[in-house]
C-alpha cells in the first residue's frame, strides 16, 4: 500500500510505493564501474597531460604532495575559470545590485556573475567514490575558498556549488569535476524554503532542519553515516531512491563559515556516503548540490546548510508532472540500510 509523506522543511508531499517495482530491479542497465575507464585520456581538457592542448585560466590550485605521480601533475585539485559560462563578469557589470531592466511589461538583466570549474582530481576515472580522501579534501577545500571569495562581490547574491555525474545527470565531461555560479538573483524555490524554515522557527522556536537531524540521528532507521560533526540520511520523504542529505550536526546557516577541523569531517562524511553509494548502486549517474541562503543571511538561526544528493534512477512520469507529486519505489528506510550495509 502507498504511503503520502509531506517534507517537513518544504511542506512537499512525496508518495512512498515500493509495491510499484512490481519485483523488477531498480535499475535496467547499472552503469560499468571506473576500474573500466583509463587513467588517462588524450581528449579530455582537464587531463594534466593535455593542458598545453587545451590551456585554460587557471584560479587556484592544491599542489600535488607527489611530484612523481603517475599523472604527471603539479596539482591534486585546480579552480578554472568554465569556458562555456552561464554568468560571466563583464567589464560594464554594476558592482552592487542595480534595478533591473524593464522589456515592456517584462523584468530581465545582464547575464552578470561568475562561472568555474573545480577539477577534482589528475586522474581521468575517479569519483568521490574512489578518489583518495585527500583528494575529496582537496575539492571541499577549493569549493569553501571560491564560495568565499565570490562572495566578496555585492552584486553577487548566491552562489550554487553544484556536481554532475554520468550522462543522465547532465555531465558532459567524464573527468571528475564540480562547478561553482554565483549571481545576482535568488531563485523562487529557495526563497520558499527559506520562508518555510522561517515560518517553522518563528512558531516552534527552534531551526528545522536541526530538529529533523536530531530526530533522525536518534530514531536512526534512515541513518546512512555520521561522525564527530556531520551526519548523512536519507530523508523521511526522500523525493527518489536513494536520495541522501549531508548536514554539520551544529547548526551553521552558512557554508562558508566552515572551520578547518570542519572540513576535515565534511569531507570524510562525504567520501564514505558517495562510497556507499557507488557500492549500493554501481556508479550511478547524480546530482549533488550544496543548499546555502543568499550570502546575506550568514548567522541566521533558521536556516541550516546541507548538501542533497540525488541518484538517477528513474525518469518522472505524466502524473508526477502533472501533480508535481514524486513517486519513490524505494521506502527511504530500505535504502538507508542498504547504504548503511554497502
Amino acid at each position: 500500500m502507498s504511503e503520502l509523506r509531506q517534507n517537513l522543511a518544504t511542506k512537499e508531499w512525496v508518495i512512498i510505493a515500493p509495491e510499484r517495482r512490481k519485483g523488477k530491479p531498480l535499475q535496467k542497465e547499472p552503469n560499468p564501474l571506473l576500474d573500466t575507464v583509463s587513467a588517462y585520456d588524450e581528449h579530455c581538457p582537464f587531463c594534466p597531460r593535455n593542458h598545453e592542448r587545451f590551456p585554460d585560466e587557471s584560479i587556484m590550485e592544491i599542489p600535488h604532495p607527489d611530484p612523481d605521480n603517475s599523472a604527471q601533475s603539479p596539482w591534486l585539485a585546480r579552480c578554472v575559470e568554465n569556458k562555456f559560462k552561464i554568468f560571466d563578469e563583464h567589464e560594464f557589470c554594476p558592482t552592487r545590485p542595480t534595478e533591473f531592466d524593464t522589456d515592456g511589461i517584462y523584468n530581465r538583466f545582464i547575464g552578470c556573475g561568475n562561472h568555474e570549474l573545480i577539477v577534482e582530481s589528475c586522474d581521468h576515472n575517479k569519483t568521490y567514490a574512489t578518489m583518495t580522501r585527500e583528494e575529496v579534501e582537496a575539492g571541499v577545500r577549493l569549493r569553501i575558498d571560491r564560495f568565499r571569495e565570490l562572495g566578496k562581490n555585492p552584486n553577487n547574491l548566491l552562489t550554487v556549488l553544484f556536481k554532475n555525474h554520468g550522462s543522465r545527470s547532465g555531465a558532459s565531461q567524464v573527468h571528475p569535476h564540480s562547478q561553482i555560479v554565483s549571481m545576482r538573483v535568488v531563485p523562487n524555490h529557495l526563497r520558499f524554503l527559506i520562508d518555510e524554515a522561517t515560518r517553522y522557527f518563528d512558531s516552534v522556536g527552534v531551526c528545522v532542519f536541526c530538529k529533523m537531524l536530531d530526530y533522525e540521528m536518534s530514531q536512526g532507521d534512515r541513518m546512512v553515516y555520521a561522525n564527530s560533526r556531520f551526519a548523512a540520511y536519507v530523508p523521511y520523504a526522500a523525493s527518489v531512491p536513494y536520495e541522501v542529505q549531508i548536514f554539520p550536526i551544529k547548526h551553521d546557516a552558512m557554508v562558508a563559515d566552515t572551520t578547518e577541523e570542519e572540513i576535515n569531517e565534511y569531507a570524510d562524511c562525504l567520501h564514505n556516503v558517495m562510497k556507499k553509494l557507488y557500492n549500493a548502486l554501481s556508479n550511478p549517474d547524480f546530482n549533488l548540490v550544496l543548499r546555502n541562503p543568499p550570502y546575506h543571511m550568514s548567522n541566521v538561526p533558521f536556516y541550516h546548510w546541507h548538501v542533497r544528493i540525488v541518484p538517477f534512477t528513474s525518469t518522472p512520469g505524466g502524473f508526477e508532472l502533472g501533480s508535481r507529486i514524486r513517486v519513490n519505489v524505494v521506502s527511504p528506510e530500505e535504502a538507508a540500510k542498504h547504504l548503511r550495509e554497502s
